[in-house]
């Protein structure tokens, strides 16, 4: 209860700060203690640990819900595992995977609702999925509309925002976003899943 009123309260990135400062968050979450000084590299100008709480920050900024702003908090959680060092810099291949292992076990120790981990590990597993505009086909927006639910597109949108915005970046590239919006707007007419058909088997 008292890490929730952190994370909804309107600066929970000096809160989690705090917990790390006087020793608390290796009792609370362990795992995100292990991002600290985890380097990124690229277009990151922060280790995965900033990264993370400028992410919650962004959230809270926007008044985002309680998944939104837990998922943004524990979206790169994988990263330290999966570090990889390159040529030029670290890789993190499949850290979202990891990530969604890690944010579930943490949720559950928690004793966060059952819907509550379902959503947040869900947007954590998926939050790699809006990469690059010119790669995104219509059918894999469909894809990941399937997956995650047409309830839970949008938090994704959301949870991108704050993970582009924890990267130091001002805000979201507007031709990117409307380019996004249209494309999962497209997706959404469409079925998607048999029971979206207006047609059944007695019909035909």
């Amino acid at each position: 209860d008292e890490f929730t009123k952190i994370i909804m309260s309107e600066q929970p990135m000096q809160g989690i700060k705090a917990c790390q400062k006087f020793g608390l968050i290796k009792y609370i979450i362990p795992e995100l203690e292990k991002t600290i000084s985890v380097e990124q590299g690229g277009a990151h100008k922060y280790d995965v640990w900033e990264h993370s709480l400028k992410s919650l920050q962004h959230a809270a900024d926007k008044n985002f819900s309680l998944e939104i702003r837990l998922a943004a908090l524990l979206h790169d959680i994988g990263k330290p595992k999966s570090k990889r060092e390159g040529e030029k810099k670290p890789t993190f291949y499949g850290h979202e995977v990891i990530g969604a292992r890690i944010t579930e076990k943490v949720l559950q120790d928690l004793k966060y609702p059952k819907n509550v981990i379902e959503k947040v590990t869900k947007l954590v597993r998926n939050h790699m999925f809006f990469s690059d505009t010119e790669q995104i086909s219509l059918s894999a927006v469909r894809r990941i509309v399937a997956r995650v639910g047409k309830d839970n597109v949008w938090d994704l949108m959301n949870i991108r925002a704050c993970d582009r915005i924890g990267m130091g970046r001002p805000k979201e590239d507007p031709y990117r976003l409307r380019k996004y919006h249209a494309m999962i707007d497209e997706a959404m007419r469409d079925p998607i899943s048999v029971g979206m058909l207006n047609i059944d088997g007695k019909k035909i």
